[in-house]
């Protein structure tokens, strides 16, 4: 009854925080019987089931009730599987939303290796545009995660991509996030590279995308201030 698993998926953060006040004498449970029910339930037939899995393993990785070692090896690989090119259209969107949020929360290691690279797929995937919006929603958190390197030589070229997409809420999702990919680039490619690229989303046939291009300007034209010189910068809580 999918009720009675959407329902075990709401207790399962509380009964994983029991587990962990109580690790000397149930060191293992979570791990070994917990984790892999909440992993399985990502691809559940159920809508409302997969959602409750959703909530609760984000909630589980904010509170640290995840072990590094099961990050790796138990959920990453299942959320792998889930955002292959057969997997099916929803689970596929839900599961890069996932990937997408739990970047900040294991870090950079974790997400340069096991995410990055199926992200960068995930924004090429010219079946779905819903799955390349949630990649355009997200792009500057997965910046800030990476760090410079991997954005400009990994993300660049597929934020150009999204930037040019031929469907007006995978551009204006990306005008929206424009501040915070900035923040992650040198001030050389926010000069030659993005004001370029920013210009066309101001200049975009769809008045959507150039309402959110002109709504994202200023936080953008704060990127290229120099704080020792200005004593401004951008501070994003």
């Amino acid at each position: 009854e999918p009720t009675v698993r959407a329902e075990l998926m709401e207790q399962v953060p509380h009964i994983a925080m029991f587990c962990q006040e109580n690790r000397p004498s149930i060191p293992y449970a979570f791990s070994k019987y917990l984790l892999p029910i909440v992993v399985r339930y990502l691809a559940d037939q159920n809508n409302q089931v997969r959602k409750t899995s959703q909530a609760a393993l984000l909630v589980l990785l904010e509170q640290e009730l995840i072990e590094r070692y099961d990050v790796e090896t138990k959920v990453c690989p299942v959320l792998i599987d889930l955002t292959a090119p057969d997997s099916n259209d929803d689970v596929k969107t839900e599961a890069v939303a996932i990937m997408c949020k739990m970047a900040s929360m294991v870090g950079k290691d974790i997400t340069e290796r096991l995410v990055l690279p199926r992200f960068c797929e995930m924004c090429c995937d010219c079946r779905m545009f819903h799955v390349r919006k949630v990649c355009a929603a997200n792009f500057g958190d997965i910046c800030s995660v990476v760090g410079q390197q991997a954005t400009e030589e990994m993300l660049l070229p597929r934020f150009f991509q999204l930037c040019c997409d031929n469907v007006w809420g995978v551009r204006k999702a990306c005008a929206e996030c424009f501040m915070a990919v900035s923040c992650a680039t040198s001030q050389e490619v926010r000069r030659t590279k993005l004001s370029t690229l920013f210009i066309n989303l101001i200049s975009d046939p769809s008045r959507w995308v150039r309402q959110a291009a002109f709504q994202s300007l200023g936080p953008f034209i704060s990127t290229f201030a120099n704080p020792s010189s200005s004593g401004q910068y951008f501070k994003e809580e």
